[in-house]
């Protein structure tokens, strides 16, 4: 499953928004790609899709030498800053079909949220060409459980309005590209020890971080204007029903594979 491409390219005009709003990962999804991957300590990890370097972050306080690669050179330069005190850190703006790797380079590809941008045939077949012989590939997305939270549930029946079912934040569409990437995985020959792994995690908000999580969303942001601010009007009017802090229940899903 391939997003659309007009949504990807939105994140780079509200990088700011988008690094305050969206959320970090479990250290345990991290300690698990590590302990999964069996990387040496000088090995190397490229992070795709990195964004504003949440994954990115997260790996280089572990020490390991890691390159950031994401498209938006905004969302570049804020991870640039954030990982600046970790000195193996680096960064290439472009994307991964573009950008130039040697062969058996890489010992983890990582991505957060990202990989369902790419073609999963050029994605796949480049991923075997650059991993060093076993190399880990590693793909983790988030979604909030609307059956765990009243809430959530009230805010996914918002964003069915506008943006279709399942869509935001409030949405389990990012649950169904990763159980399908599971199973393409699964069947192709380049790769093996396929594994699927959850994470379950609450993490508090205000109504501001809240609602500028879903603004950060790519099919909010090509919304027309006036169906923008109806989506900000409902949402604010169903805030005023709830307390703050917003506990929020996520569940994530980590898809592991080695290289054959």
């Amino acid at each position: 499953m391939v997003m659309d491409q007009q949504q990807a390219r939105t994140f780079e005009k509200i990088s700011n928004l988008y690094d305050k709003a969206r959320t970090s990962y479990p250290p345990q999804l991290i300690n698990d790609i590590i302990a999964y991957s069996g990387i040496k300590q000088n090995g190397m990890i490229l992070d795709v899709g990195c964004g504003t370097g949440q994954a990115t972050f997260l790996f280089a306080q572990r020490d390991y030498n890691v390159v950031g690669l994401d498209a938006g050179q905004e969302m570049v330069t804020i991870a640039i800053g954030k990982c600046s005190s970790f000195p193996k850190v680096s960064f290439k703006v472009g994307t991964f079909e573009e950008i130039e790797f040697p062969d058996s380079s890489i010992d983890i590809i990582a991505s957060g949220m990202a990989w369902h941008w790419i073609n999963p045939e050029v994605a796949e077949k480049k991923t075997y060409e650059i991993l060093r012989n076993g190399g880990t590939l590693a793909l983790f997305w988030s979604h909030q459980q609307k059956e765990k939270s009243d809430f959530v549930k009230a805010v996914g029946n918002v964003l069915d309005k506008y943006g279709g079912i399942e869509r935001g934040p409030a949405g389990s569409r990012v649950k169904q590209i990763s159980d399908n990437l599971y199973e393409r995985l699964k069947l192709n020959k380049l790769f093996t020890s396929v594994e699927m792994r959850e994470y379950n995690e609450n993490i508090e908000f205000s109504k501001e971080r809240y609602l500028n999580l879903i603004i950060s969303y790519g099919w909010v942001q090509i919304l027309p204007e006036n169906k923008k601010k109806d989506l900000t009007d409902d949402l604010q009017k169903l805030f005023k029903k709830y307390e703050e802090p917003l506990i929020i229940p996520y569940k994530y899903m980590l898809v592991l594979a080695k290289k054959s």
